[in-house]
């Protein structure tokens, strides 16, 4: 018996202590939950406040919010009339005022910011003020439509008879107000004239249908003109390969490099119409694509940039047209390119198709006249003979206007 009542006291007191030690654990358990509950509420607070803070531009930690009704008797005050009056230092006053608790559930008014309260206070105000200003000139209208309905009659019958269209008097005035009117159009809308002086110079830009243009024209600047020219054309050239020759470049250079240089004319358009690499993409970029279309508006941009920052007005002969079908559809593309962008630029493009007595619908090696077929394109359906290239010439020199420079005239 007495060793079984000391078995059950050592087992009540094992439990005892179990149940201790259980409970010491609950304890501890329930001070971390606590503690965690009450950091991630402080945490949830705090992102609350920092998302007001960015969304509504409300600075919660060092400012408190302030309600409408402070804004709007600090914004306003009465004068001496009793009219309500904004007050330019209305936001010093607000920022003195000391802060208040911050309200979250504020009415929707309250909710907004500061500087969103400030800015719809001023444009009621401003529309307040703009409604009595047409109050007052409707009344002010109202009153001399009435009363001066008389002088507003005589006042038209003598305009009308000063300006009499028919008094002969009259007549070289609104012809010479004409006169300056469509003056002022040709300036907006017209091409500058192509003026060159002796000590001017022409610079050739190409491939070979240039190469057998620019010397018929640069023997006949130096010869009429005494106008000395640059020529770089090259044959197998175009703006399509820059990393075989490189245009855009060649030609700021040059135009950097001679400061005489005033007139660019360029002839180029036969060797694109073909796929080129584009830096920064593994594929070719297709013809007539957007992203080659985009490459080549750049480099011809390019050339025109440089043209206008240098005082060079352009002369850009169109491709004409081509025997083979493939080839010509792509002239007639690139003139498109060409002629858009030297639209925007305000600079000369010269069709070549009605000089060559060929379309792009129908090509032809000979020009016809009443007398007989004149030949001005070689066999390959591509480049011109003399002939071609002197009419060409012609054309360009026809563009030139000559004019004396302020050394010849002195001599």
């Amino acid at each position: 018996m007495y060793f079984k009542k000391l078995i059950n006291k050592k087992k009540k007191i094992n439990t005892t202590s179990v149940f201790a030690g259980n409970s010491l654990s609950a304890r501890y358990i329930l001070v971390i939950l606590s503690v965690t509950a009450i950091a991630l509420i402080a945490i949830y607070y705090k992102s609350v406040l920092i998302y007001c803070q960015q969304v509504y531009h409300i600075d919660l930690f060092e400012f408190s919010t302030v309600s409408s009704e402070d804004i709007s008797t600090n914004l306003f005050e009465e004068n001496e009339s009793g009219e309500q009056k904004f007050q330019e230092n209305a936001i010093t006053q607000i920022l003195i005022q000391p802060t208040k608790p911050i309200d979250v559930a504020l009415p929707n008014a309250e909710n907004k910011t500061y500087k969103l309260l400030v800015t719809e206070l001023k444009d009621i105000q401003q529309n307040k003020k703009i409604e009595e200003r047409i109050e007052v000139t409707d009344q002010k209208n109202e009153q001399e439509v009435n009363t001066e309905g008389s002088e507003i009659d005589s006042n038209l019958s003598t305009y009308s008879h000063n300006t009499n269209y028919n008094n002969p008097e009259t007549q070289p005035m609104l012809q010479d107000d004409y006169k300056k009117i469509q003056e002022d159009i040709k300036l907006h809308h017209d091409l500058l004239p192509i003026e060159l002086t002796s000590n001017d110079k022409v610079f050739f830009a190409g491939d070979s249908l240039m190469q057998g243009i620019a010397p018929y024209v640069k023997k006949m600047l130096f010869k009429q003109y005494k106008i000395e020219s640059l020529d770089l054309s090259k044959q197998s050239t175009g703006l399509a390969y820059p990393n075989a020759f490189n245009w855009p470049k060649t030609i700021n250079d040059n135009l950097i490099a001679d400061p005489s240089i005033k007139l660019l004319v360029v002839f180029l358009g036969a060797n694109d119409p073909w796929d080129f690499p584009v830096k920064g993409y593994s594929k070719y970029a297709k013809f007539k694509s957007e992203l080659w279309e985009e490459q080549y508006r750049l480099r011809i941009v390019s050339i025109l940039n440089s043209a206008i920052e240098h005082n060079v007005q352009v002369l850009w002969l169109a491709a004409p047209c081509m025997r083979k079908p493939k080839l010509n559809d792509g002239m007639i593309y690139l003139n498109n390119l060409y002629k858009s962008e030297l639209e925007k630029f305000q600079q000369y493009f010269l069709t070549t198709n009605e000089l060559l007595g060929c379309t792009y619908e129908k090509f032809s090696n000979f020009i016809e006249t009443d007398k007989a077929k004149i030949k001005v394109r070689v066999d390959d359906g591509v480049h011109f003979t003399p002939t071609g290239q002197k009419i060409l010439a012609n054309a360009i020199m026809e563009k030139i206007i000559y004019k004396e420079s302020e050394d010849t005239r002195s001599d």
